[in-house]
C-alpha cells in the first residue's frame, strides 16, 4: 500500500490544502505531519494544533501527526528536515508538495547543486559581504548553475530543502510537486487560491464570508473567535522573560551566529515592547522572521541541542479509520517512539522526554494567547481526534 506524505502548517488549512490533499489521495492514505502551535514565521499559530489537524482530517487527510516546536518554528532547513524525518518514520512511500516551478526534476537538480563543494565556497563568499542568507544562497545557486528564479520562490525552496535533507540522511522516499496556484505566498491580493496569511487577516477580523469563498465550508466554523490567537496578549510576558536570560543563555540558542546573542542582550535591555525589539536587532544579514524566531525560542526556553537533527518521536494527533489501520501497520514498525496516549510518554527515554516537556511549555503559553486562556497541562489531558470516515464524507464532524 502506497502513503503519501505532506508536511504542511495549515495556518489556517484553504482550498489550496485541500486540492493538495486531494492529489495525494489518489494513489493512497495520506499522512500529514503539521506544525505545533509556534510557527515557522516567528509567531504562534492562528489556532491550536489539534483544531488544524482535525480541519486536515474532516478535508480527506488519513492520519496527522505532530511537527514538534523545535523543528515547526525554525530555518526552513531545521522545518524540512523535521517534516522528512517524521513522514519516513511514519512509514510514506512518498512526500507531495506545491512548488512555484511544478517541475520535480528541476528541484532535484538544484538539491544536488545547493550540496556541491563548488556552492559552499561560493555561499561563504557571499555571506561574508553580510547580506541575508537567502540572498546568499540564492546568488551563489545561480552562479552554480540553477535556473534564474527558482531560489526566489519560498515554496520551491522548501521544496528543494524537503529534497536535500532526504539525500543528507539517506532517507529512500520519492517527491512529487504540484503547481503551486492563486497568489504568492504571503500576498494580500485576491486570485483563485488566497495566502495564508490574507486568511489569517480576514479570520482575526471576523470576515467569515470572506473565510468561506476561500476555505473549505466545513473547515470555517473550527476557526471561531475563542479559538484564534493573537501573540500581542503575551507581548509583555515575552518581554519579561526575556529581560531574566543572561547573555550565556542567549547563546545556546538555536540557528544563532557568534556574537549575535551580545547585540541581542543589549537589545532586550533597553526594548519597550518585543516589535520595538525585533526591529533593533534587525540587521542585514538577519530576517525579520529570524530575529523573531530567536526571541521566542528564548522564551519558550529552546536550545541548539536538537538543532538539524531528525525528529526523535512520532506524536499522534489524529487520524479517521484508514489512518487508524496506518497506525497498526506503518506506525507499529517505526525506528522511533510513536506517542498515541498519554501514557506513552512514560516510556520515552530521557532525551526524549525533554523534547516532550518543552513542547508542553510551548503549549502552556500558547493557552495565554486565546481570547479564553486554557489551563496548563492540555498535552496530557487533550484527548487525540477520531474522525469516523462518514463524519469526514460528509462534513458533520466538529
Amino acid at each position: 500500500m502506497s502513503v503519501t506524505g505532506i508536511i504542511a502548517e495549515f495556518n489556517p488549512l484553504h482550498k489550496g490544502h485541500e486540492y493538495l490533499i486531494k492529489e495525494a489521495k489518489k494513489s493512497g492514505p495520506v499522512i500529514c505531519v503539521i506544525s505545533g502551535n509556534f510557527v515557522q514565521r516567528g509567531d504562534t499559530a492562528i489556532a491550536e494544533k489539534r483544531i488544524r489537524a482535525k480541519a486536515a482530517l474532516m478535508c480527506g487527510a488519513d492520519l496527522v501527526l505532530e511537527l514538534p516546536v523545535l523543528w515547526s518554528m525554525s530555518t526552513a532547513q531545521n522545518f524540512a528536515l523535521g517534516g522528512v524525518s517524521a513522514l519516513y518514520f511514519a512509514g510514506c512511500d512518498k512526500i507531495l508538495f506545491g512548488s512555484e516551478c511544478g517541475d520535480i526534476q528541476k528541484l532535484y537538480r538544484a538539491s544536488k547543486i545547493l550540496n556541491s563543494p563548488e556552492f559552499s565556497q561560493k555561499i561563504e563568499k557571499h555571506l561574508s559581504n553580510g547580506i541575508t542568507f537567502a540572498s546568499a544562497r540564492q546568488i551563489a545557486g545561480e552562479e552554480c548553475g540553477i535556473e534564474k528564479g527558482i531560489l526566489n520562490c519560498p515554496n520551491n525552496n522548501l521544496g528543494i530543502e524537503y529534497i536535500s535533507a532526504a539525500l543528507r540522511e539517506g532517507y529512500n522516499i520519492e517527491f512529487e510537486t504540484v503547481s503551486r496556484r492563486g497568489a504568492a505566498h504571503d500576498s494580500l491580493e485576491e486570485a483563485e487560491f488566497v495566502s495564508a496569511s490574507l486568511l489569517r487577516q480576514k479570520i482575526t477580523e471576523g470576515d467569515v464570508k470572506f473565510c468561506e469563498k476561500y476555505m473549505p465550508e466545513n473547515v470555517v466554523k473550527l476557526f471561531s473567535k475563542e479559538n484564534i490567537s493573537e501573540i500581542s496578549r503575551i507581548d509583555r510576558a515575552i518581554l519579561a522573560s526575556l529581560r531574566t536570560k543572561s547573555v550565556e543563555n542567549l547563546k545556546n540558542l538555536p540557528d544563532l551566529s557568534e556574537g549575535l546573542e551580545n547585540k541581542l542582550f543589549s537589545a532586550i535591555r533597553v526594548a519597550k515592547n518585543c516589535e520595538e525589539l525585533y526591529n533593533s536587532i534587525k540587521v542585514k544579514r538577519y530576517t525579520h522572521a529570524r530575529v523573531r524566531r530567536l526571541c521566542l525560542s528564548a522564551f519558550l526556553g529552546m536550545e541548539n541541542n536538537y538543532f538539524m537533527k531528525p525528529i526523535p518521536y512520532l506524536r499522534v494527533l489524529g487520524f479517521n479509520a484508514t489512518g487508524k489501520e496506518l497506525l497498526g501497520k506503518k506506525l507499529s514498525k517505526a525506528d522511533v517512539p510513536v506517542i498515541v496516549r498519554s501514557c506513552d510518554i512514560d516510556k520515552l527515554s530521557d532525551a526524549e522526554k525533554a523534547v516532550f516537556k518543552l513542547e508542553s511549555r510551548a503549549t502552556d503559553l500558547f493557552g495565554l494567547t486565546l481570547e479564553i486562556p486554557y489551563e496548563c497541562g492540555l498535552e496530557h489531558t487533550a484527548k487525540i481526534i477520531d474522525l469516523k470516515d462518514e463524519e469526514n464524507d460528509t462534513g458533520k464532524g466538529n
